[in-house]
């Protein structure tokens, strides 16, 4: 809950006259708190304690220190619903160079460098998964030129003068932050302006530790990239909130090196991906004889050499595909068919439309999933279709085919939808960790990826007032806590929405692992406001209501940078709320888990309150 800001007064120094006046006005106030006491009004009158300092004195010798400083260490996230969730840990320096490590939230990481305008990334496949996942064998592990930001915040307004003049925009308007005691695991006093918080060390010499809030015009960093619209059951809905921004400020670095900047990065649009591409063309016409034939031409537009099969079928009339080699296509070869036949489908006199599908196969694009491609084909899916997706790196695509393949499966199944949810899984950056869940082959229902790619934004706060849905909207950290359970334990499986049904009632949870003969249940909760005690009572009962018997029951709060400090906050924090929550919080749930800017932070059953 966030208190009313106490006002700031002016005080000056009177000094009292030697005589009596001063006792007498002692013993007046004596006299009327006496009053109030016997009248049961009693008012305690409360100036801040001297062990804490004035907010804007303390900001006002932070900022003059950065103005000194060479560079400045920081940990900074930036997070939008609709995809993005990446933090940077950089050290900036005054000239304006900066150089760290970016890390997206579910894996994905690229060393980075910056001089003034010019920024270049050296990522490992993840990271290019998540950005441009047409060329992830051409981009990883080399120094790259990016087409777009590498980092959506600019590093100039990360060195030291700019964070100094970011703490005279709040000292000129802002109010005390009165209800925030620690952030980072150490005491702080901060100042509040605009929607954004900066906090202060309250020991001196006082230094900046933490600054955040929503990333738009008019705030102290101006948007680079804007959240994407979203569609969601056929209604356009914008990002419930704009991208935010939450940076834990480090002590000054000493000695801050500058590292060399890559001249020789590669630029990323000119990176040319060396593998087949194919182009195909259907050749038929109206058919109004008892027997149909059609052919298919190929021509190789790629860069490299590939062995190409045609997967073709007619729907109606041919529904089962049929597989011809066209051996070896080098570039730019074209090589038709022979000519293929089936009996015309249509009844006399009357026209029906026919669905030619024809799609090229090469293990060097699709690994060895031939089968996959048939069923999808058989079922309407042609992935050839789609421009996005036929033009992914060989990297990518399997997983794709075998994703398709597995929703395939679900109630309700939509060929068209599904195409689309992949296609929007690419945009949205989530193919890691879809290529986790399927290739592990530890998904227990990958057929739910049919409805959770359809919804691949990171979820609404739901214990946050006017979240403008009544249900769970997002599915995004539920893949990402599934996908970490299958790394950190190489024999577990997984069930997303997992059910189990014991003596006739079924139960439910987030995500359900099995490993041995161990079960864990796991309640997720995002919190993007200052909900987190709410999100944890919530999650603690609905554990206790669908978790299954005999399993381990644990909640996992993903605090994202919306939520402000708590997004920094270290044990003590969670303690005190954890406290709140009941002294028979550990009789509730086994372990709690915090995931925010600190790390993963993990509570077992013995140290949470009531069982210590």
């Amino acid at each position: 809950m966030v208190l009313p800001a106490v006002p700031q007064t002016t005080e000056t120094a009177i000094e009292a006259p030697p005589d009596s006046p001063r006792r007498h006005v002692l013993l007046i106030g004596i006299a009327l708190l006496v009053v109030l006491a016997a009248a049961g009004g009693l008012v305690y009158l409360q100036t801040r304690s001297d062990s804490s300092p004035d907010p804007k004195a303390a900001a006002a010798q932070a900022a003059t220190a950065l103005r000194g400083q060479d560079a400045t260490s920081l940990k900074v996230s930036f997070f939008d619903q609709t995809g993005l969730d990446v933090t940077g840990d950089l050290t900036v320096t005054a000239g304006g160079t900066a150089q760290g490590t970016l890390t997206d939230a579910g894996g994905g990481k690229a060393d980075f460098r910056a001089a003034r305008a010019d920024t270049a990334v050296r990522g490992d496949k993840a990271w290019w998964a998540r950005r441009d996942a047409a060329r992830v064998a051409a981009l990883q592990g080399v120094w790259v030129r990016p087409k777009g930001l590498a980092f959506p915040v600019e590093t100039a307004a990360l060195q030291p003068d700019s964070l100094a003049g970011m703490i005279d925009w709040v000292r000129s308007g802002g109010t005390a932050a009165t209800d925030v005691r620690t952030v980072a695991g150490q005491p702080v006093v901060g100042l509040r302006r605009g929607g954004w918080t900066f906090l202060f060390s309250s020991a001196e010499p006082h230094r900046l530790v933490w600054f955040g809030g929503a990333v738009q015009d008019r705030a102290p960093i101006a948007p680079l990239q804007p959240g994407k619209p979203i569609n969601y059951r056929s209604s356009q809905l914008t990002p419930p909130t704009p991208p935010y921004v939450s940076a834990l400020v480090n002590p000054p670095p000493e000695n801050a090196e500058v590292a060399d900047f890559p001249d020789a990065a590669v630029v990323e649009e000119n990176a040319t991906a060396k593998r087949p591409a194919f182009e195909v063309e259907v050749n038929a016409t109206t058919c109004r004889t008892t027997t149909c034939t059609w052919s298919v031409t190929v021509t190789n537009t790629g860069t490299a050499a590939g062995k190409a099969s045609v997967v073709a079928s007619v729907s109606p009339g041919m529904t089962q595909t049929q597989v011809t080699s066209l051996g070896t296509l080098q570039p730019g070869a074209i090589a038709t068919t022979a000519t293929m036949s089936f009996r015309n489908p249509a009844p006399t006199n009357q026209d029906v439309s026919a669905d030619y599908r024809a799609e090229v196969f090469t293990e060097q694009l699709h690994g060895p999933n031939l089968k996959v491609m048939r069923r999808l084909q058989e079922d309407g899916v042609v992935v050839g279709r789609s421009e996005l997706l036929s033009g992914l790196d060989p990297s990518q695509l399997p997983t794709v085919l075998l994703a398709l393949d597995a929703m395939r499966k679900a109630p309700h199944f939509d060929a068209d939808k599904a195409v689309q949810a992949m296609e929007d899984t690419v945009t949205y950056g989530g193919l890691p960790e879809v290529g986790e869940l399927i290739g592990s082959g530890r998904l227990e229902n990958p057929e739910i990826l049919y409805p959770k790619l359809q919804n691949l934004i990171f979820e609404y706060d739901t214990g946050a007032p006017g979240t403008p849905v009544h249900e769970k909207l997002g599915s995004r950290r539920q893949l990402q806590i599934a996908a970490a359970m299958l790394r950190q334990d190489p024999q577990a499986r997984v069930a997303l929405d997992g059910t189990e049904v014991v003596d006739g009632k079924k139960y439910r949870a987030d995500v359900l692992v099995h490993s041995g003969r161990q079960t864990v249940a796991i309640q997720t909760k995002s919190v993007s406001s200052d909900s987190v005690s709410t999100n944890l009572q919530s999650a603690v009962k609905e554990l206790q209501q669908g978790a299954p018997p005999g399993s381990s029951r644990a909640v996992w709060l993903y605090l994202e940078a919306p939520a402000g400090y708590p997004h920094a906050a270290a044990r003590d924090y969670f303690d005190a709320t954890f406290r709140k929550a009941g002294s028979d919080l550990c009789k509730r749930v086994d372990e709690v888990v915090v995931v925010n800017q600190s790390g993963v932070q993990r509570w077992t059953k013995q140290q949470l309150p009531g069982c210590g």
